[in-house]
């Protein structure tokens, strides 16, 4: 008797388990290879919005990996970078680096929809640094990242950025629907038991 219940139990919280991975599993990821985006001042990607931080623009450039990424024109000042995330996230990460130009204290900071800051990382990379660094961070309640360099020189936050990539948070219904299925196993769980008493 009791070992059914327990199995019934243990299967029941496979499932959830299961269930519940399967969404936060599901990243996204914005590589910026097929944006080519010159001097512009916003670029949508797969629900994400990217802005500079206080204004300006930016523009696709080849990164120290070879592949696309984005820098605030040469001509501006260049800032550090906003990403809005459309419907939330449960975690950030994003590619920062350089061409041994300068020394960069790259950061990823992220922050909930009443902009209370949820979490900062940072890296120092030295002037003789050439190549990309991941950032990460995780919270279910992400609806901004910010990234870039805390360290300006040579006019600004001038690192690359590249690979924006975010998972979502499972939505309410389908965590209703986990707790849903919970709760019939359990039923039937409860039901094997005392049809076996």
């Amino acid at each position: 008797m009791k070992k059914s219940w327990m199995r019934s139990l243990a299967t029941a919280f496979a499932f959830l388990g299961a269930t519940i991975v399967t969404p936060s599993a599901q990243a996204t990821t914005i590589d910026f290879n097929s944006a080519s985006l010159s001097s512009v001042s916003s670029y949508s990607d797969s629900g994400v919005t990217f802005t500079p931080i206080g204004g300006g623009s930016f523009s696709t450039s080849q990164t120290p990996n070879g592949t696309a990424g984005i820098l605030g024109d040469s001509g501006n000042v260049r800032q550090p970078f906003h990403a809005v995330i459309a419907g939330g996230a449960g975690s950030v990460s994003i590619d920062l680096g350089d061409f041994n130009a300068d020394s960069d204290t790259l950061f990823l900071s992220i922050f909930n929809s009443s902009d209370v800051l949820l979490g900062t990382i940072t890296q120092l990379i030295d002037g003789a640094f050439i190549g990309m660094i991941t950032l990460s961070l995780s919270n279910p309640s992400i609806a901004y990242a910010q990234f870039g360099s805390t360290t300006p020189s040579l006019g600004g936050s001038s690192v690359y950025a590249d690979n924006f990539t975010y998972t979502q948070v499972p939505e309410p219904s389908t965590l209703a629907l986990i707790g849903m299925a919970l709760l019939s196993m359990f039923g039937f769980g409860m039901m094997r038991r005392r049809a076996d008493a």
